[in-house]
């Protein structure tokens, strides 16, 4: 007769045999994606490291299951889990928002899930069937909902709006995106370069009709005495509230840019905020609404994102800048494509530009960009004024 301690092992071994015969084991997220097992020697179980070398890393992101694998040749697959809730298959933006490298806020004022790279490229509303991508509107066919305090969009509408930046395969549970890592040999604050000349350098328009001896360096750096005091947001009060429909100018208008530089450097440390209200209210800037209001206050309108405000003005060469002129870049490091506009700068002259940025520091800075990171980042710079 077995004994009473017997009976629980016995048990286990049978249920583990029948289930799973104790074969090679995988990790929750390896399981889910399908991937092979190493089979074990001598009865020890699989060796999960090999398993990883031949299909991949992964890593869990968010609480809902969702993860990343790293794949050979710089390939990697996103698998963002799925929740059916009515009939109808949702991902929660928060999870989706992690996994794909977006950033994300909801603003509370308006009701308004935004994501985008350094500023709000895309803009979903709960119970609305339709989604604002950079300065076009997208037809839903289903609304995203709020649901345990969540914002969950419809699995249907991925595709439609977020094509631009991930193409989606919908399987059962998840939807699941192939993409490439993207990687920049430099750091973002990484040692300046000489400019010799290179394909890659920047150069300043010796035409340029407002550069003076000394660059952008001779232009006098003063604060906005408004920021000096202690409450910022009360202090914002007394200024213009920002409005792009009250501004509707043409671009390329002539203005006195080195006065526009001047104003710009007022705000120099104000906070950097993803997804920021105009700065009247919220007294911060994402890369966008920094340059937006920044030409606004010198009588010209610029779309609401990066990527829409890359469409205006006219083209120019990396080796004729201008005073400024918008430099746009795109976000290294986020499994997309390395052509998408995610970063908007002013150029101050001199291989520098002024631009509000959660890095290299936090908040509006002035950065060189004569160094590896911004030279193999960068994508177009437009001009658009005279």
């Amino acid at each position: 007769m077995i004994g009473s301690w017997r009976r629980p092992v016995a048990a286990s071994l049978v249920a583990c045999l029948l289930a799973a015969g104790c074969g090679p084991q995988l990790s929750k997220e390896q399981r889910l994606s399908n991937q092979q097992g190493i089979p074990s020697n001598q009865g020890q179980a699989a060796n999960r490291l090999k398993s990883e070398e031949i299909n991949g890393k992964t890593t869990t992101i968010g609480l809902n299951g969702g993860f990343i694998r790293m794949l050979p040749q710089g390939r990697v697959e996103m698998t963002i889990p799925t929740v059916t809730i009515g009939g109808t298959a949702y991902v929660v933006g928060s999870d989706f928002a992690k996994i794909v490298g977006f950033r994300s806020n909801w603003d509370q004022a308006r009701g308004v899930f935004q994501l985008g790279e350094h500023d709000a490229s895309y803009e979903l509303k709960p119970g609305q069937a339709s989604a604002l991508r950079d300065d076009e509107t997208v037809a839903l066919k289903e609304a995203p909902i709020l649901f345990n305090s969540q914002i969950h969009i419809p699995v249907s509408a991925l595709n439609p709006v977020f094509a631009k930046d991930l193409s989606f395969e919908i399987k059962e549970q998840a939807a699941v995106v192939q993409a490439t890592d993207w990687a920049v040999s430099g750091a973002i604050d990484g040692p300046l370069e000489a400019s010799t000349g290179a394909e890659l350098d920047f150069g300043d328009d010796p035409k340029d009709p407002f550069q003076r001896t000394g660059g952008a360096s001779a232009m006098r750096l003063e604060r906005d005495p408004l920021l000096e005091a202690s409450d910022a947001v009360e202090a914002m009060k007394g200024l213009d509230h920002f409005s792009g429909d009250d501004m509707a100018v043409p671009v390329l208008k002539q203005v006195d840019m080195n006065a526009l530089l001047t104003r710009a450097q007022r705000y120099v440390g104000v906070n950097y905020s993803f997804g920021a209200a105009p700065y009247s209210t919220s007294g911060k800037f994402d890369c966008s609404t920094f340059t937006q209001y920044v030409f606004a206050k010198s009588g010209i309108t610029l779309n609401r994102t990066a990527r829409a405000q890359a469409k205006q003005g006219t083209a120019v060469d990396r080796k004729q800048l201008r005073k400024g002129d918008l430099l746009f870049f795109y976000v290294p490091g986020k499994f997309r494509s390395q052509k998408t506009v995610g970063h908007v700068g002013i150029y101050l002259g001199n291989q520098r530009m002024i631009h509000s940025a959660p890095e290299p520091k936090d908040g509006v800075q002035i950065t060189h960009i004569n160094n590896a990171y911004w030279k193999q980042t960068f994508l177009a710079a437009t001009r658009v004024s005279s």
